[in-house]
């Protein structure tokens, strides 16, 4: 009887210190994957790619609330872009549609489109500010920069529903093969360590929709959540293949 119950107390601490390591490597792993987590990036991920020309767009709609003492569309628009590094030197066109009233300026740089606007719904009577803005070549994958920059101004200045979408884009000549899109796409998706939610890995519409912890926001499509997109076209007629990354999800 002394002989089990010693022999019965050593299997426990074995159980005992077994469980104590497992919990430990698991600890370990939590740890190790928060941290790479929080160094992965869409711009991040983008950088492992090498294109031969590259653009990056973030957008902005959010409601704006306006003071019951009324207020200017012009002067909106014109503190708005001020408060997000853009200065306005032209014309703010008024464009009237069906439903909607838009108060919209343009800028076309070298390195940067931006469109900025005022949209007023005119059954609903809201307004909303939109902002797109376009960056190409070596400052592409600065866009997520904007991205925080537009969320943040809209926050400071007390507007709701805000939302907002960043595309990073670079293409290469010709048509490339798809053992090599999958090669692309695969090396974005390990880089931001995103699993997979809907993919089509076929030539015509290559497209994955992902999710990951390492970006903040996402959507929530069929109860799954997305935050990722890796889409791959091409342009018969440039004759050159775009690889797109986006969050949540593609502006086109």
């Amino acid at each position: 009887m002394g002989l089990l119950w010693k022999n019965s107390r050593k299997r426990t601490k074995a159980a005992i210190v077994f469980a104590a390591v497992l919990l430990t490597a698991l600890a370990f792993r939590v740890m190790t994957e928060r941290a790479f987590l929080a160094q992965a990036s869409i711009a991040g991920a983008f950088l492992t790619l090498t294109p031969e020309q590259s653009k990056g767009t973030v957008t902005l709609t959010a409601r704006y609330l306006p003071p019951p003492y009324g207020f200017s569309e012009e002067k909106l628009l014109s503190y708005f872009s001020k408060e997000i590094g853009l200065t306005i030197e032209g014309e703010i066109r008024e464009v009237t549609y069906e439903g909607r009233l838009e108060f919209v300026y343009e800028k076309q740089a070298a390195e940067a489109l931006s469109i900025v606007k005022l949209v007023y719904l005119t059954e609903a009577k809201q307004y909303y500010l939109c902002a797109e803005i376009t960056l190409y070549e070596k400052n592409a994958a600065t866009a997520s920069y904007f991205r925080d920059m537009l969320e943040q101004v809209a926050k400071e200045m007390e507007m709701d529903e805000i939302t907002t979408a960043l595309e990073l884009s670079g293409s290469y000549t010709g048509e490339i093969p798809l053992s090599q899109k999958d090669e692309l796409a695969n090396r974005l998706l390990e880089e931001l360590y995103a699993q997979p939610v809907y993919e089509n890995r076929e030539n015509k519409n290559y497209t994955i929709y992902a999710y990951t912890g390492a970006v903040k926001d996402y959507i929530v499509v069929e109860q799954k959540k997305i935050n990722v997109q890796v889409a791959i076209y091409y342009d018969r007629a440039a004759n050159r293949t775009e690889v797109v990354l986006a969050s949540p999800i593609g502006l086109r």
